[in-house]
């Protein structure tokens, strides 16, 4: 039998009664007296944050202070606002379940925000608040969360899919190849995403206007979320308003990424009539084109960087560890610890966030309406009250039925939580998960691999969770060889 430490779960289970009935948890505490980090006036702990990478190093940076300071703390980072940081996973649960609202609002970067203002350009779900997005919300939880609805894209995924193993096999025919993998995934997942929209039904012809566009846009999506992370730590306001360069190049991506999204979503509307892709599904829930543009658009925008990072860093801990390699390879069932476990080490949001919608406890302390709340993901997932051994990379942690569970004291699966819970979830999280475990699944399958880095690969923060260098992979075909399990086919 396995072996459970119960002191996390006593502890989850007595943050569950003090959060979740606000009568019975008599508390004066206010965010005045929450731990926070001492500060210099007027600019706080900015020189610190600097210090320590600024940015592409939030995640160390917080996960440094949850350290030092406990699971809950309060920071400003050198701005006015009080921010509230928090890796218990008992208190996030409690934030998306209990405390999020008919509404969930979250934190937008300071960059996209000002972008929207100063344009008028209206964005898709991500962007939306109050009755709107709820709206839309729920048409597309229909098409993309209800139970079974993976069944209707699961064919234009395994497609795409197979089209980019059969490039790699030509490709590695000719000896050692050496893919720039973001560049690869990020245009994989753009043509994932258009699959689906076009449906089943439709035949994508790949010519070499396609592939321009594809590169071209997959490098303005890319430029987004580096740009927007150059911008942190500045006065966004004021660098738009002398328009320096860092500005500059941020909305030259964002015009860029928006004119190329609606561009193919546009054409896409028209050409695709009797389809059985996203946009007709939608077109038939007299969704006006207008939204499916910027729901669309969005949507396309958010794939190149989520799954492609994803995907990486899981082929990247697979090179490195040579047994859960194997072990997959000799059992496809194994993909889903695989891609949990990359999950939990390399979150695609190391942060996620909301704003609470009016007053309300939250642990030991009364938060007023308006507070930004920080869910430290990276924090929660690599900390040894919740997971046993937590900096290794142990996909069977992950299965039930595995005797070696019984070594991993703690494990808590709520203190992994890359795509959220409660309704502002990851809307594209079941698409995502069969696009990533098909993927490496069939690398797995058709290829040997290796890391070719000598130096040192950790992560940066650019939004997502990316990293530091451009990891190279050598990949070879795979000989034939006896497994010893029969390969489940789909």
């Amino acid at each position: 039998m396995q072996r459970i430490n119960a002191t996390p779960f006593l502890k989850l289970l007595s943050y569950s009664k003090m959060c979740l009935s606000q009568n019975a948890c008599k508390t004066t505490l206010s965010i005045k007296d929450m731990p926070r980090p001492k500060s210099l006036p007027i600019i706080g702990t900015k020189l610190e944050f600097i210090a320590a990478g600024s940015g592409t190093k939030l995640h160390e940076y917080a996960d440094r202070r949850h350290k030092q300071l406990g699971p809950l703390y309060n920071e400003k980072l050198g701005g006015n606002t009080d921010l509230v940081f928090v890796s218990d996973p008992m208190l996030i649960r409690s934030l998306f379940i209990n405390l999020e609202g008919k509404y969930p609002v979250h934190i937008l970067p300071e960059p996209w925000v000002l972008y929207e203002k100063m344009y008028g350009s209206k964005r898709g779900l991500f962007f939306m608040n109050g009755e709107e997005w709820l709206n839309n919300r729920r048409v597309m939880n229909k098409y993309l969360l209800k139970e079974n609805s993976e069944n209707w894209f699961e064919i234009p995924v395994k497609k795409t899919v197979n089209n980019l193993i059969q490039r790699w096999k030509i490709e590695t025919e000719k000896g050692q190849f050496i893919p720039d993998l973001e560049t690869e995934f990020y245009k994989f997942s753009i043509d994932v995403i258009i699959a689906v929209m076009l449906g089943s039904s439709s035949s994508l012809q790949r010519d070499r206007h396609y592939e321009a566009l594809l590169d071209m846009f997959s490098e303005t999506v890319k430029k987004i979320f580096q740009t927007t992370t150059k911008l942190y730590g500045f006065p966004v306001d004021i660098c738009q308003k002398l328009n320096l360069k860092v500005w500059r190049e941020f909305k030259e991506s964002v015009d860029g990424s928006l004119s190329l999204a609606h561009k193919i979503v546009g054409e896409i509307l028209m050409n695709s009539k009797d389809g059985d892709g996203l946009i007709n599904l939608l077109v038939n829930e007299n969704v006006k084109p207008d939204d499916i543009k910027r729901i669309i658009g969005d949507f396309v925008i958010a794939a190149g960087d989520t799954t492609s990072y994803t995907s990486i860093w899981t082929l990247f801990l697979l090179s490195k560890n040579e047994k859960a390699r194997e072990e997959l390879y000799q059992r496809d069932s194994y993909i889903n610890h695989v891609i949990k476990e990359s999950m939990r080490l390399y979150p695609v949001a190391p942060f996620l966030t909301r704003i609470l919608p009016k007053e309300s406890i939250f642990g030991n302390y009364k938060l007023s309406k308006g507070t930004p709340i920080i869910a430290s993901i990276y924090t929660s997932g690599r900390d040894e009250q919740y997971f046993s051994r937590a900096n290794e990379y142990l996909p069977y942690r992950w299965d039930r039925n595995d005797a070696r569970k019984n070594e991993l004291v703690n494990h808590v699966t709520s203190a992994s939580l890359p795509f959220a819970l409660g309704a502002r979830s990851c809307i594209g999280k079941k698409l995502a998960m069969l696009q990533m475990t098909e993927l490496i699944s069939q690398i797995v399958q058709n290829f040997e691999f290796e890391c070719l880095n000598k130096d040192e690969v950790t992560a940066n923060t650019s939004q997502v969770l990316v990293p530091s260098r451009d990891i190279q992979l050598s990949f070879t075909l795979r000989q034939p060889e006896k497994r010893q399990f029969d390969k489940v086919t789909v």
